[in-house]
């Protein structure tokens, strides 16, 4: 498959820690590139940075220059830029080089005027890369975000309270019996299920501002349990919302587990 970047930026958390990653997905499928077999990485520490570890607002401003300044000195090297992540007070860039860049640490060093530290290493099979691929929840993060930058394309404002309305799919009437309930404990409202077996799909309502964090606590949770209940995740969906008051669902602890719901392959109801 010919390479087209595609970047692409979502949350970690590690611990109590978080991170923003932002990595050119576009090496998905061919990596490792056996002409870049040589990782150079460099970090550069906030001077400004938030309670949560990541930067102010002009703090990532003079870090994007001071990237973008390094980007173009890497270039002159044949250095290939994949990607960075920041969090905890700092932020690193990840390379690869066709060969050891001896020396380049010094030369940026000495034209960024900056405190930097670097790590440069062999690394043919581009296990930095590979390490900060999106896993599940990420994905479900990644789509999410593109369909909250949709609806602010389209006018709405994000800390507007929206009717986010999630669908999952079933085959069987009892795992439709299921996926209420699981909704109910994510606390959506206007829970329903609509169709004829074999082709059933129950719908719940969450009100909550445009955020990333506050969906995907619900949109992952429907995704990974969907198959328990002979299910599939389908989305969510929300009319542009111009304003509106501030909703905030908090649900990080279930005390209901679909796992626990018998659901056989035949299904009587």
């Amino acid at each position: 498959m010919a390479y087209a970047p595609m970047y692409e930026m979502w949350k970690v958390t590690v611990g109590e820690a978080i991170y923003e990653v932002l990595l050119d997905l576009g090496h998905g499928e061919d990596f490792p590139l056996k002409s870049h077999p040589w990782f150079f990485g460099i970090r550069i520490p906030m001077t400004n940075k938030n309670a949560d570890g990541l930067p102010s607002e002009e703090e990532e401003e003079r870090l994007n220059a001071v990237e973008n300044r390094i980007r173009e000195v890497t270039k002159q090297r044949d250095g290939l830029y994949v990607g960075r992540r920041q969090g905890q007070g700092n932020r690193d860039l990840l390379f690869y080089f066709p060969r050891r860049p001896s020396g380049l640490d010094d030369r940026i060093r000495a034209s960024m005027g900056t405190e930097l530290l670097f790590i440069s290493r062999e690394d043919g099979g581009w296990k930095g890369y590979e390490q900060l691929l999106p896993g599940p929840r990420e994905w479900r993060s990644i789509e999410d975000g593109r369909i909250i930058g949709k609806l602010l394309e389209q006018n709405s404002d994000p800390k507007a309270e929206h009717r986010v309305m999630h669908r999952v799919s079933t085959t069987i009437t009892k795992g439709a019996e299921a996926l209420v309930e699981l909704m109910k404990k994510l606390e959506l409202e206007d829970i329903d299920t609509v169709g004829k077996k074999p082709d059933l799909t129950v719908v719940g309502i969450q009100k909550t501002t445009l955020d990333v964090d506050n969906i995907i606590k619900v949109s992952f949770v429907l995704e990974s349990k969907a198959p328990k209940a002979k299910g599939r995740y389908l989305g969510w969906t929300a009319e542009p919302t111009g304003d509106g008051g501030g909703g905030s669902l908090a649900v990080d602890d279930l005390e209901f587990d679909i796992d626990d719901i018998d659901i056989d392959e035949e299904d009587e109801g």
